[in-house]
């Protein structure tokens, strides 16, 4: 039947039926307002009327064309609070003027006006359009001596502003009640009427971050991992003001932007109650701007910031920031992104070569050393303690794993009585962000298996994790994840064990810098497996899987399928076989020590080695 109308055009558009509204309510605007204006009316006076139009015109719009009687119950229903007299009056102007059959005749008149199909059904349609307008226009006028009307000046203008109407609601929703029974205003003013969005918003940015987020997350794109994003919008309601909604346009993209690229590399953002988004902005720039020399944010990372916000800017284009013109974002953060230019002859990290790995492995961590806080101080006793600061190491040099997800591993994941014994990188519970949702996978190419090296084996790795699962931990280290839900995990392993063993081998052996002066870190372990696995027989599709790299063209993506084909078991045996091929031994000097653990608030907390001052991220 749908299909049968489109084909005659049988129905009204959007559009027309948007216009036959506002004919109606434009005409009818002006009766409402002629007492007004001719004076000589008290303001509780001139409402009643007011009030018994709109409830007739309602009505009207509910009954059919050929009605006789009204029902009782619908009358009951929209004069409810009405006083006897003005009930009388509407049910007297029903059967007097019955304006739901002589809005037929003014329906088909406005179709005409419009070019627009004229059908019974079309006729219908209109005709509950104006009865609809007719009581909208009875209603605004009730709205004539509202101050936010006597401030335009012009108050058929005002009234006929949808943004000015339902400002004025949203303030009489919350004011208080005046003398009259009337709404007093109060609150932000009414969003601009020349605004670039289609349906101005004076929410602030700041109110519907969270709603905005779970819009995103419900359509599949962000996972649950959402500190870093959450804090880039934050820091933006910040850089921008935390202005209504209605009040941004392309400058603020603009002014992110450049307050990106004016804030340092270690730049700390806090929150909205201490630290630097507590403050004024001017204050923040000015202490920034008088620092000595500071290492800029790169332009990926800046890139990064903006793309967030460019997603983000697109979920509120749907609503609150629809233009009122064209389809163009309005707030477009990927105006400003830079091009980042390759430059064969530079790179934004450095591998760790096999010399600074030995180093590294060869530290008091590994061949003895103190107690708690005293791990790379050499020590008579010669304890080799294993916990986070022993393994996370370990498994990030012989695994190529990045140092979140070897952190946060959990006992289960680690499969010792198979042929080819490995490790399982998937999303749990310990990397959870809210405690409901497992998370830990930056991308769903991050799922993979790694075959454990035998040296990894060798130095007593499946003792380690029967200890910790007879401790009753699921988690693989739990020192990791205590306390403090903003500083766990990698997070936490930065800041007590691995910035000090970066300096105790970057003063021994050091490590390769970057033309920016950026030392190789922790996470370049990571680069250093991928390096080792270039300079091997690998194919291209066995160091994406082993690293968890997304499978590039169609072939990869789509028909290779080797794994069940020929079984996990084959291809872990063959993973392990180039891992092993290509990776040099760098713990051969080392004996497997006796499995020996720290009381668990004394885990994985190293203590510097000689004059660790380190703060820079790992």
């Amino acid at each position: 039947m749908q299909m049968f109308e489109r084909a005659g055009r049988g129905f009204l558009k959007a559009g027309e039926l948007e216009s036959v509204f506002r004919a109606g309510l434009d005409e009818e605007l002006g009766l409402a307002m002629a007492s007004r204006l001719d004076g000589g009316m008290t303001e509780e006076l001139d409402r009643r009327p007011l009030r018994v139009l709109e409830a007739t015109y309602r009505i009207a719009a509910r009954l059919p064309a050929d009605a006789d009687s009204v029902p009782s119950d619908l009358i009951d229903e929209l004069t409810d609070g009405f006083s006897a007299q003005d009930r009388a009056a509407v049910v007297l102007m029903l059967k007097s003027l019955a304006p739901h059959r002589s809005a037929r005749r003014d329906a088909e008149h406005v179709l005409h006006q419009l070019s627009a199909p004229v059908t019974d059904r079309t006729i219908g349609d209109a005709r509950v359009q104006l009865l609809l307008a007719r009581a909208e226009a009875q209603a605004r006028a009730t709205f004539a001596s509202h101050p936010l009307v006597v401030r335009q000046g012009d108050p058929f203008a005002a009234l006929l502003d949808d943004d000015v109407v339902a400002a004025i609601r949203r303030g009489s929703a919350g004011g208080a009640a005046d003398t009259d029974g009337a709404a007093t205003y109060s609150g932000d003013p009414p969003a601009p009427t020349g605004s670039l969005f289609l349906m101005p918003d004076t929410r602030r940015f700041s109110e519907i971050i969270e709603p905005t987020i779970a819009s995103i997350r419900g359509s599949g794109d962000w996972n649950a991992d959402m500190e870093q994003r959450r804090r880039v919008i934050r820091g933006f309601a910040w850089i921008s003001g935390d202005k209504r909604l209605c009040d941004y346009g392309p400058a603020d993209a603009q002014l992110f932007a450049e307050t990106l690229r004016n804030l340092p590399v270690d730049f700390r953002w806090g929150t909205a109650t201490e630290g630097a988004m507590s403050r004024p902005l001017e204050e923040v720039l000015a202490e920034i701007k008088a620092m000595p020399a500071k290492i800029p944010r790169s332009d990926r990372t800046i890139n990064r910031d903006l793309t967030i916000m460019a997603r983000f800017s697109r979920e509120l284009a749907k609503t609150v920031w629809r233009p009122r013109f064209g389809k163009d974002l309005i707030v477009d953060f990927n105006d400003f992104t830079a091009s980042i230019k390759a430059n064969p002859g530079e790179t934004d990290r450095m591998p760790w070569t096999e010399e600074q790995l030995v180093c590294a492995f060869s530290s008091p961590i590994y061949t003895g050393g103190g107690g708690c806080k005293r791990r790379l101080k050499a020590d008579p006793q010669g304890n080799v303690w294993q916990d986070a600061a022993y393994w996370v190491p370990l498994l990030l040099a012989y695994t190529f794993m990045s140092r979140e997800e070897a952190c946060g591993l959990e006992c289960e994941e680690i499969v010792f009585d198979v042929s080819t014994p490995f490790l399982l990188v998937k999303a749990n519970m310990t990397k959870s962000k809210d405690g409901v949702t497992a998370a830990g996978l930056k991308r769903p190419s991050r799922y993979r298996a790694i075959p454990l090296h035998p040296e990894i084996l060798r130095l007593g790795f499946e003792d380690y994790v029967a200890a910790i699962e007879a401790e009753g931990h699921k988690m693989l280290f739990p020192e990791l994840y205590r306390g403090d839900l903003a500083k766990r995990g990698g997070v936490r392993f930065y800041a007590t064990t691995g910035r000090y063993v970066l300096d105790h081998v970057d003063r021994i052996t050091p490590l390769l810098r970057t033309a920016s002066g950026k030392r190789a870190d922790l996470h370049s372990m990571r680069t250093s497996g991928g390096s080792v696995l270039e300079d091997s027989r690998a194919k291209q599709i066995h160091v994406d899987d082993i690293m968890g790299h997304a499978r590039k063209g169609t072939g990869p993506r789509n028909y290779s399928k080797a794994w069940f084909a020929k079984g996990g078991a084959a291809i872990l045996e063959k993973r392990l076989a180039l891992m092993c091929e290509a990776t040099p031994n760098v713990t051969a000097h080392l004996a497997r020590a006796p499995l020996a653990l720290l009381p668990l608030e004394e885990r994985s907390r190293t203590g510097s080695s000689v004059g660790c001052a380190s703060r820079k991220k790992a």
